[in-house]
């Protein structure tokens, strides 16, 4: 696939001879519970915290403000659309582990996410952001399948399952979602800003798009509840025409602070924003991947990771490796 329209000069690459597996490999940022542990153990991890004690490099994101970014870009441009990313994150939570989950991460010996769980149901969290909301109608044709009715967890054990139902779509890393089976014991939590926000959930359904060693995968989810279907798609197209605006605006000076945005549910807790630059660029087959310091956390996994100037910027974050930097999986420079 090709890396996009524009030249790479204004990106730095890895230098040459350098081991790219350790900058690209490390500690996956998934939040795992205990058997027996659940979403009440969550604030107990977050006040724990060995990688960033305090998290002092996270803002809340009902506290954001145009003061939180990087000197040159207090822009209430770059603050809408930071929000309209966060409208858009979620925290997902899964309740098991796929048996085909494998032992190593491709190509090293770097033990793959919670191969040791395979089979069994401890609960993990991540995140993830919504890309893409789908109208289905009963009998209507798919070049894949056709549902007469909404797959969900409530209609598939009700005796009138919804007629009309849609399907929304959740960019994550692989690590979190494996596979379908994984995808159908999933859901994602909406709209979680802060501890008094209401439960609004949609559920997972199956994998698309996903690549294991790029840590790279496509989460379907579905939900037949028009307000939520109706506010997502709003909220879509709000995001798309707030990239293309700062993606002009900001462009030409998108190699001078290098300027990377994270909203995240650390340790499956609250939505926090965080803000740095990114340091290296690798290149494989025309997928790219990126390091950076923007503050992360388990639970960070999946986030996307967000380059000012940028156009479709969906690099799901993967990891933290042994140099203190964390790390995305794949997607196309745009």
């Amino acid at each position: 696939m090709a890396s996009g329209e524009d030249s790479l000069d204004d990106h730095n690459s890895m230098a040459s001879g350098e081991d790219i597996s350790t900058y690209f490999t490390g500690t996956h940022e998934v939040q795992e519970c205990l058997e027996g542990q659940g979403e009440v153990d969550l604030h107990t991890d977050l006040a724990s915290c060995k990688k960033n004690p305090g998290h002092i490099n996270f803002v809340p994101v009902n506290e954001l403000s145009v003061e939180h970014f990087l000197s040159g870009y207090h822009d209430n441009d770059v603050y809408d659309l930071t929000k309209a990313i966060a409208d858009l994150t979620v925290r997902i939570a899964v309740k098991l582990t796929s048996p085909e989950r494998p032992e190593f991460v491709p190509g090293t010996k770097v033990p793959y996410p919670c191969y040791n769980t395979r089979g069994q149901n401890p609960l993990r969290t991540g995140t993830g952001r919504v890309n893409w909301v789908i109208k289905y109608t009963e009998g209507m044709d798919h070049p894949y399948w056709t549902y007469r009715t909404c797959p969900c967890p409530e209609c598939d054990h009700s005796d009138t399952p919804s007629k009309v139902w849609w399907r929304v779509d959740v960019l994550t890393a692989r690590h979190v979602v494996f596979d379908s089976s994984e995808a159908r014991q999933s859901s994602c939590r909406l709209w979680f800003d802060d501890d008094k926000s209401p439960v609004v959930k949609i559920y997972g359904w199956k994998v698309g798009v996903s690549d294991t060693e790029g840590d790279l995968c496509g989460l379907y989810c579905v939900t037949h509840d028009v307000d939520v279907a109706d506010k997502l798609e709003e909220m879509v197209r709000r995001f798309s025409g707030l990239r293309d605006k700062v993606k002009d605006k900001y462009k030409s000076r998108r190699a001078v602070d290098k300027l990377t945005i994270i909203v995240s549910h650390p340790h499956g807790c609250s939505k926090q924003v965080s803000v740095g630059h990114w340091v290296d660029r690798q290149e494989v087959d025309g997928w790219i991947r990126y390091t950076y310091t923007t503050a992360t956390c388990p639970g960070s996994s999946g986030a996307v990771v967000y380059r000012l100037g940028c156009g479709g910027s969906h690099h799901p974050h993967s990891g933290a490796n042994s140099g203190g930097l964390n790390y995305s999986g794949v997607w196309m420079d745009l």
